[in-house]
């Protein structure tokens, strides 16, 4: 795709949010939504930091609780990740969603949803990440290159998804139950109800949930009333999992998952709806196995192992002028782990093995003219040593190993270790400081399935690697946490084409580079409790400002963003809450893409949620939502959206969805 452009001086500047406001703001503020944890307990409450802290314990810099994603009354990516500064997904689309934590695309992070790796994607255009937020107990972020424990090719960092078990809806002594949920969204008038059923036996020896869940959503509006076309939707789950703990030491958990989502989707997902754009009947499924065993020895601290065999399977069948095609991504992966305290120094370690497959079936042609394989192998080790009291330090390495016949008959091999060294040092019982550094190489991976039919690998593609480096301060004391950390990543020779529309994947001349810095903090009074997250990044290639259009998942440029979350028990059964979210404009990019001068400017928007979460019976046998998206109704584009490129002569085509309009959500679940 060529168009003839004007030639403009490329030139791009960012107008960041006071850095004092949100100092101050962070500096008053509290929060439920991200908590950081060792590997065997709670340690701190903290919104939105995602800290190079965490690699120096556990590898875990924050997760999302299953309260936040309840009272958000989440049904997409965006929802879940809308509490926190630096990590999105935007898209009016619900299979245009991309994720992008600190600027860096899905495609640069390791996803898994309990173990089970998310690798490759089926189209470009789409999302990659297919989740429903009703069966989630919590989602885990690590963000920027680091422990070796993220997983083969962690480049930006890793999510992980955690699903709930029998025993996170049992109470004690509970030996089965119910949890019966309907709820409706004004926007696009959809009605989505779940049912799940929960029990053990006497023994609490064995344990299993059913889940099934159905959403019918018609088109939604955006902020001005216009209609989103290619939003309507009707989307299933079924989830079963049966969990075995025989003893104190084994656990073992056997889970399914089946989702699926179809209605009619815009050709590109992630771009507005046209003449050369078309919405058509499209059906999105993904089929996830796991068989999870933990062993954890009583009497002996050498031996916390657990092992992870899964099958996991993303597709994609579409209707074109009235004929069908479809492709999918197919990864089966092993992951083994041990954990073994020697002294003052734990130890983990283990391997992974992930074995990755792409077909495309293009008008019924032969599968296995369109069909890519390849393989990663992987070993790593992760030590963390207590040096003194205050003094505690973390590094590893990983060594893996990629391989990969492509469509073209070539063959790649590439190998390589990521190291990684952190450290964290108590001042005082109130104040530490932490530094790190990680880096990660990633080999040559799958194309997309629809691409397959007219993509090639460049014959002298090589390995990709990404080198992060973190400097971090936290202060706690009587309840109040504050922190505050600065980051530089760099992504070294990334692999991508030389245009948005090129069919040859090449090494990119240009390194992507991030620089950023982060505040967050919390505190309560009470009842009252209040939170504040932001993140500032500047993402540059060439000297230019990264755009999703051109970089896609593996990267974009979000403007300075602030995010105030407030709470307040009126008592413990009501409770009432606010979220707002600042993104300053990034104005006047000027880009050079494949000799074309553009010009293109991402406004700022402020958005504001508000939920009221209501008990009215004893406990938590019935609960009533109301949740309010948008409140304001605000007409936006998000900044991790496809930009709008439509005021540059002949590029009216190429521009993003706008965000869903006001959205009013109620819910009622009645638990038995």
């Amino acid at each position: 795709m060529t168009y003839p452009l004007k030639d403009k001086k490329a030139h791009s500047k960012q107008f960041p949010v006071s850095l004092l406001f949100a100092a101050v703001t962070a500096a008053l503020s509290t929060s439920a939504v991200y908590e950081n944890q060792s590997d065997t307990e709670q340690t701190r409450v903290d919104t939105g930091m995602l800290q190079v802290v965490g690699q120096a314990t556990s590898g875990m810099d924050g997760f999302i609780d299953q309260d936040t994603l309840e009272q958000a009354q989440a049904t997409d990516l965006a929802d879940i990740f809308k509490g926190d500064a630096s990590i999105t997904a935007g898209g009016g689309v619900q299979m245009g969603k991309k994720i992008y934590l600190r600027n860096i695309g899905e495609n640069m992070l390791n996803i898994s949803i309990d173990g089970a790796e998310q690798a490759g994607a089926v189209f470009h255009h789409s999302g990659s990440i297919s989740i429903e937020p009703e069966l989630l107990k919590q989602v885990e972020v690590e963000a920027g290159a680091g422990s070796a424990t993220a997983g083969p090719g962690a480049m930006g960092g890793s999510v992980r998804f955690v699903t709930k078990d029998p025993s996170d809806l049992l109470k004690p002594g509970e030996k089965a139950g119910a949890l019966l949920k309907t709820q409706y969204f004004s926007n696009g008038e959809m009605v989505k109800t779940s049912a799940t059923v929960f029990a053990q036996d006497s023994a609490e020896k064995f344990g299993v949930i059913l889940s099934a869940v159905n959403a019918d959503q018609d088109e939604l509006e955006d902020g001005k009333g216009n209609t989103i076309t290619g939003t309507e939707s009707d989307r299933t789950l079924g989830y079963v999992k049966f969990v075995a703990n025989p003893t104190d030491e084994h656990r073992i958990a056997l889970s399914y998952e089946s989702l699926d989502e179809e209605g009619k989707a815009p050709y590109r997902p992630e771009l507005a709806t046209g003449a050369r754009n078309v919405a058509e009947p499209t059906e999105n499924t993904r089929t996830t196995a796991i068989l999870a065993y933990d062993y954890d020895s009583v009497s002996n601290d050498l031996v916390d192992l657990s092992v992870t065999l899964y099958n996991t399977k993303q597709e994609e069948l579409r209707e074109f002028r009235g004929t069908p095609y479809d492709g999918y991504v197919k990864s089966t992966g092993l992951t083994v782990q041990n954990s073994s305290i020697l002294g003052d120094h734990e130890l983990v370690y283990g391997l992974n093995y992930r074995d990755d497959t792409a077909v495309l079936n293009d008008v019924d042609s032969d599968p296995s003219q369109f069909k890519e394989t390849g393989e990663v192998k992987g070993v790593f080790v992760q030590d963390t040593f207590e040096a003194t009291p205050e003094l505690t330090i973390s590094g590893g390495v990983r060594f893996d190993q990629y391989t990969l016949d492509d469509i073209s008959g070539e063959e790649f091999d590439d190998s390589g270790v990521s190291p990684n060294l952190s450290a964290n040092y108590d001042i005082s019982s109130t104040l530490s400081v932490s530094a790190g550094y990680g880096q990660v190489m990633r080999g040559v991976e799958l194309k997309d399935s629809f691409k397959l039919a007219s993509s090639y690998n460049s014959p002298d593609l090589e390995a990709e690697t990404a080198k992060n480096v973190e400097l971090g301060v936290d202060y706690s004391y009587n309840g109040l946490n504050l922190s505050a950390g600065v980051y530089r990543s760099v992504i070294e020779d990334p692999i991508g084409g030389d245009a948005p529309w090129s069919k040859e994947y090449i090494n990119m001349e240009h390194d992507i580079k991030t620089k950023g810095f982060t505040l967050s903090g919390d505190y309560s009074w009470d009842k009252l409790s209040v939170s504040a997250s932001f993140n500032h990044a500047d993402s540059e290639a060439n000297g230019q400002t990264v755009t999703r259009y051109a970089y896609s998942s593996t990267a974009t440029s979000i403007g300075d963003t602030l995010v105030l979350n407030v709470a307040y028990d009126v008592n413990p059964d009501l409770k009432l809450g606010w979220t707002a979210t600042h993104v300053a404009s990034i104005n006047d990019i000027n880009l050079n893409v494949a000799g074309y001068e553009l010009n293109v400017d991402k406004p700022g928007y402020d958005v504001h949620d508000i939920y009221v979460r209501w008990q009215p019976l004893d406990g938590d046998k019935l609960t009533l939502m109301l949740t309010v998206n948008n409140l304001f109704d605000k007409q936006y584009l998000s900044h991790s959206s496809v930009e709008d490129f439509s005021h540059n002569p002949d590029w009216e085509l190429i521009k993003g969805t706008p965000e869903p309009g006001r959205d009013v959500r109620l819910s009622a679940a009645l638990r038995f």
